[in-house]
């Protein structure tokens, strides 16, 4: 098909009586240098040699997946809308291996069994109301040492200045911190709404996540970010209020609790994750300190 034209995009929705639904964040991407793009990004970051399967989330009616076919890896498919998943079965039969129902759910319970195999890559067209919430399911659910090598994602603008955003900097946030002590944040591509049907209000970008090999043990990474996340709930007040029940590991860490958590590095909560760790206190309980 060519998924370049709107108006043949419409015809096959038409066609197989598939109405577009808001809360899945359904926007077609119909410039083929923007998907070229983003498949050399993937193609190119996956190293060859860690084996596994592509993942892709909401591949709508296959723009992205007819670019991923060629690689040669084998593809397992999320989507949600059952209309497109008559699609895809059609399109693609038993050569991709799809998952039906909610991506979130369905990748969080992928990898977190010990006995499902890693993919080399996760990549897609995120929604825009829930790509956040998606993004930081994937890097928090593996239990053991192990992460996703690669992730690429097309993204609202607004999430992607998050994700990459340094220590000081507005936009930087407890999901900054959960993302960056994981991956290395490299941002790609901006895409006008007008590269997708329906178009939306807001601009997207393309960001690409490098699993760090000095990334540290997951169970620092889950109190870290939890630290984060108490910190960044109050985020014009300081430490010493937010983090009052670790003060403590604040002091002792060289912190200075008079900080405001958007001037804490990501690897300074990880250090105070160990200090919590090796000393068995936790962080206050929501609506104290």
């Amino acid at each position: 098909m060519n998924h370049d034209s709107i108006s043949e995009i419409r015809g096959i929705l038409e066609t197989e009586g598939i109405a577009l639904k808001k809360r899945f964040g359904q926007n077609f991407l119909i410039r083929p240098e923007v998907r070229r793009r983003i498949a050399e990004t993937i193609q190119f970051g996956i190293r060859p040699e860690v084996p596994g399967e592509i993942w892709e989330i909401g591949p709508g009616l296959g723009a992205l997946t007819d670019l991923l076919v060629p690689m040669g890896r084998p593809l397992r498919l999320f989507e949600i809308d059952r209309g497109l998943i008559r699609i895809l079965r059609g399109r693609y039969g038993d050569s991709v291996i799809l998952e039906e129902g909610d991506a979130a759910d369905l990748l969080v319970t992928r990898l977190s069994e010990a006995e499902s195999p890693m993919p080399a890559a996760v990549v897609g067209n995120l929604p825009y109301r829930s790509a956040s919430a998606m993004v930081a399911a994937i890097v928090e659910a593996p239990q053991t040492a192990r992460a996703v090598p690669f992730l690429v994602f097309l993204v609202q603008e607004e999430l992607a200045l998050r994700l990459a955003a340094p220590p000081g900097a507005r936009d930087y946030s407890a999901l900054s911190v959960l993302v960056q002590n994981s991956y290395r944040v490299e941002r790609g591509i901006a895409v006008p709404g007008s590269a997708f049907f329906p178009e939306p209000r807001v601009g997207s970008r393309v960001i690409s996540l490098v699993a760090r090999e000095d990334a540290p043990d997951p169970s620092l990474r889950r109190i870290a970010s939890s630290l984060a996340r108490r910190a960044f709930a109050q985020r014009r007040k300081t430490l010493r209020n937010t983090l009052g029940s670790i003060l403590t590991c604040v002091e002792a860490m060289g912190i200075d609790p008079g900080e405001r958590p958007e001037r804490i590095r990501p690897e300074r909560f990880i250090e105070l994750a160990r200090c919590v760790a090796a000393s068995g206190i936790g962080p206050t309980p929501p609506g104290r300190g």
